[in-house]
């Protein structure tokens, strides 16, 4: 059988209009256990007698990973060397263990700016009824200028959010009434080389900046560095745990990657209530977040909403 052959995954070779899939995803136990281990997030499960068992509806966040990676169906997953910069997720309905998605993708926008090109891949996962379970819109840039080291961090906030000191009084869960200002509980995250590699595809021997150290070094990076989707993700597990079940229905949130994270990084997710706006069934409230690694320095930013 001949193997399939892959795009180089270039600025050059994407064009809007391209599609991908649809490709099947099984929402089996094996996919929920890698990813609570990827991602250190057993919010879907439980342990009875050292035994995991699936719990509730899947965490979504652990669904967005996949579908922002179809692409790498038709691209070469072991050239990607681009700079993931921005991750817009809404979600629209609760996803339960051993339920079958359909994703699909497509570039909906390509454009230079400063000398960087940037892609725009929108994707969506569709359960077995037809349903929009989630769609998510991953912006990379897959040309860089000269000069300029992969890892840097230079991406733009889609709106200014700016870490603030808070008050050591948090609030653990947010409801309707909820208060504007209202300064909510941290989430703290250990960033692992282990995790980092079955996050990225070692299941698939994926190689590249996120699990090889050489093409890391390569790359001008001092060590492999992380997915800032696994930021997106950790930021979906800090938004559901404050929203609860109404995020995976209602839920949406923007992130922005401002410098990489490396393994043995310990990072801590803080944020604030921003607003409330009264809506046909509910309130929406908005929280701002940021992500601030071992050195006071802030790695991502982003706000998120659910209706409550």
């Amino acid at each position: 059988m001949t193997p399939p052959t892959f795009k180089d995954p270039t600025y050059e070779n994407v064009y809007i209009g391209e599609t991908f899939g649809p490709v099947d995803l099984v929402l089996d136990d094996f996919f929920l256990r890698s990813y609570a281990y990827a991602l250190d997030d057993y919010s879907g499960m439980r342990i009875v007698d050292g035994m995991v068992q699936p719990v509730g509806a899947v965490p979504p966040h652990m669904i967005v990973s996949d579908l922002m990676q179809i692409f790498l169906t038709v691209y070469d997953r072991d050239k990607v060397v681009g700079l993931h910069q921005k991750e817009e997720v809404i979600h629209y309905k609760p996803v339960p263990v051993g339920a079958k998605l359909t994703l699909t993708g497509t570039y909906v926008d390509k454009y230079m700016k400063r000398g960087k090109g940037y892609t725009v891949l929108e994707s969506i996962a569709r359960d077995e009824e037809g349903d929009i379970v989630i769609l998510q819109r991953s912006t990379e840039v897959m040309r860089m200028p000269e000069g300029v080291k992969v890892g840097t961090g230079s991406a733009e906030p889609e709106r200014r959010v700016s870490p603030r000191a808070l008050p050591a009084e948090r609030a653990g869960r947010v409801t309707a009434e909820t208060p504007v200002g209202t300064a909510l509980r941290p989430m703290m995250k250990q960033v692992r080389q282990a995790q980092m590699s079955v996050f990225t595809g070692a299941e698939f021997h994926k190689q590249g900046i996120h699990t090889n150290l050489e093409i890391a070094k390569k790359a001008g990076l001092r060590e492999c560095i992380a997915q800032g989707m696994m930021e997106s993700c950790w930021a979906s597990q800090y938004l559901a745990g404050l929203f609860g079940e109404s995020f995976l229905s209602t839920g949406r949130h923007f992130s922005t990657y401002l410098m990489p994270i490396y393994p043995k990084d310990v990072i801590t997710i803080e944020g604030i209530v921003t607003s409330r706006e009264p809506l046909d069934g509910g309130t929406s409230v908005e929280i701002e977040y940021w992500l601030i690694n071992q050195d006071s320095q802030t790695t991502a930013v982003g706000f998120g909403a659910a209706v409550l």
